[in-house]
C-alpha cells in the first residue's frame, strides 16, 4: 500500500524507526542505548515492527534508506577513532591529576610521620624524666614542642 507521497507505509515506518534510533528514543527496549556503529537494516526493521529481513537491497524503494543506514554506521565508526583518542587524552589528564594528588598525599604523610616520631621521642624523654624525678633526681623539663613558626608551646 502506497501513501500520498508515493512511498509504502512499511518504508515510512522504517524511516520513522531510523529517526527514533538516531535521536535515541527507540520503542523496542533492546535498542535503547544502541551504539550507532552497530546500526543495521535488520535493527531498523525490528524497530519499525517488521521482521529482520524486511529491508532488502533487491527492493529499489529500500535502497535510499539502506544507504542512509550505511552512512550513519560509517559516520559512527569514523567518529569512534577520534573519540578513542579523546578518551585517551582525557584519561592521561586524569592520570596526571591523580599522580599530583598522590604526590601531595605522600608529602603530607611523610610530614605527619616525622612529626609523630618527634612526639614519640619527646614522650619517651618525658617518661624518663618522670622516672628520674620519682627516684629523687630532679631535672628541669624544658619545652621542646614547637609549632610551625618554631615557637615553643607552653603550658597555661
Amino acid at each position: 500500500m502506497k501513501s500520498r507521497d508515493g512511498t509504502s507505509n512499511g518504508l515510512s515506518a522504517c524511516e520513522e524507526a531510523l529517526q527514533r534510533l538516531l535521536v535515541g528514543k527507540p520503542v523496542v527496549p533492546k535498542h535503547v542505548g544502541l551504539d550507532l556503529s552497530k546500526l543495521t537494516a535488520s535493527i531498523v526493521s525490528l524497530e519499525a515492527g517488521f521482521d529482520r529481513g524486511y529491508l532488502k537491497k533487491s527492493r529499489k524503494a529500500h535502497l535510499p534508506l539502506l544507504a542512509q543506514i550505511e552512512a550513519v554506521r560509517a559516520e559512527a565508526n569514523k567518529g569512534t577513532g577520534s573519540s578513542s583518542g579523546r578518551q585517551i587524552r582525557q584519561m592521561e589528564s586524569q592520570l596526571a591529576a591523580l599522580k599530583k594528588t598522590l604526590s601531595i598525599a605522600e608529602m603530607q604523610r611523610d610530614n605527619v610521620l616525622v612529626q609523630n616520631m618527634k612526639l614519640w621521642q619527646r614522650v619517651r624523654e618525658l617518661e624518663r624524666l618522670i622516672v628520674n624525678s620519682r627516684s629523687g633526681c630532679s631535672a628541669k623539663v624544658e619545652p621542646r614542642l614547637r609549632n610551625s613558626n618554631d615557637m615553643a608551646f607552653t603550658s597555661a
